[in-house]
């Protein structure tokens, strides 16, 4: 198990690696560039080759990197799908420049064209992109809106097409809004079967550990500190606890008010980790925690309105 934080690159992305390390992260996600904006400037190559330096001196794995939130691959708008595939086209070459492992979408909007157009549609997107490196996550949503990607059986499609090329970004607060009760350890376990049985086993590779701002089933987007929401630590605890979920990366996307929120946060799933014997060192003087198990066998949104 290793755990690490969504980094602001606001000082450059080789500064988001000292600040992954400052708060003892093993792992670490970014945007490459302002999520909120279509406008992208070409990063220098001695920022690339640094930025590679930094994270393999720090023995940070894996590097993560989150779509901007504009994109909507999913769009059946023509005129916003291709502005989308361009970015995103601009956005797989540079992670892939810059060594990162996983590539973590938000699957978009259908716009009321339906889930199953929605999917077609992203789909076409990404296969240029399903066996490149980085390797592509699908993130689950909340369910809001017209999104898709709020019932893990809405990825059905895409991994009857791309199979293990793609992956999944498991997020505790969108599945919790999105209705599954992950509180129960057997509410869990039966989704997480049903993920092996129906996606691929061992579909789920990263973890974006939120606790929930808005109660189950809500289909609200709202992230909150660890502890401090309708999910609390104990949910943390049943996935930390996990043979599978308890081996994968977890990475925090809550509020960032300070950077000590990020730090509380990180303590107290190490905390949980070393109680499941998952991390053997919680490290709070801000070196990394240490993996401790090896993979084994798995079980048989913002809104978007581009």
């Amino acid at each position: 198990m290793r755990t690490g934080a969504h980094i602001w690159i606001g000082e450059g992305i080789e500064k988001a690696v000292d600040t992954a390390e400052m708060l003892g992260c093993g792992c670490f996600q970014i945007f490459l560039q302002n999520p909120r904006s279509w406008k992208r400037r070409k990063r220098a190559d001695e920022e690339i080759s640094a930025f590679k330096k930094s994270v393999k001196r720090s023995n940070i794995k894996p590097v993560v990197v989150h779509m901007p939130y504009i994109l909507n691959l999913a769009s059946p708008d023509k005129k916003i799908a291709a502005m989308s595939q361009a970015l995103f086209e601009k956005e797989m070459i540079e992670a892939e420049s810059l060594g990162a492992d996983y590539y973590v979408i938000h699957p978009g909007s259908h716009r009321g064209a339906g889930i199953e157009a929605g999917m077609k549609n992203l789909a076409a997107s990404l296969r240029p992109f399903a066996a490149s490196s980085p390797r592509i996550l699908l993130e689950n949503t909340a369910g809001q809106g017209n999104t898709i990607g709020g019932r893990w059986e809405d990825f059905a499609y895409l991994f009857g097409r791309f199979g293990n090329d793609i992956g999944l970004c498991f997020d505790t607060a969108h599945a919790f809004q999105a209705g599954y009760n992950i509180k129960d350890e057997e509410k869990l376990n039966e989704m997480l079967g049903a993920i092996s049985t129906n996606l691929a086993p061992g579909a789920i590779l990263l973890i974006h550990a939120n606790d929930s701002a808005s109660p189950m089933g809500s289909g609200l987007d709202r992230h909150q500190h660890i502890g401090r929401g309708y999910l609390g630590e104990e949910a943390f605890e049943l996935l930390v606890k996990d043979a599978y979920c308890g081996t994968l990366p977890f990475i925090i996307e809550t509020p960032k008010s300070e950077i000590n929120a990020d730090r509380k946060n990180l303590e107290i799933l190490r905390t949980i980790g070393m109680k499941y014997g998952k991390i053997n060192k919680l490290n709070p003087s801000g070196k990394k925690a240490i993996l401790d198990k090896k993979m084994v066998r798995p079980h048989n949104v913002t809104s978007i309105n581009l």
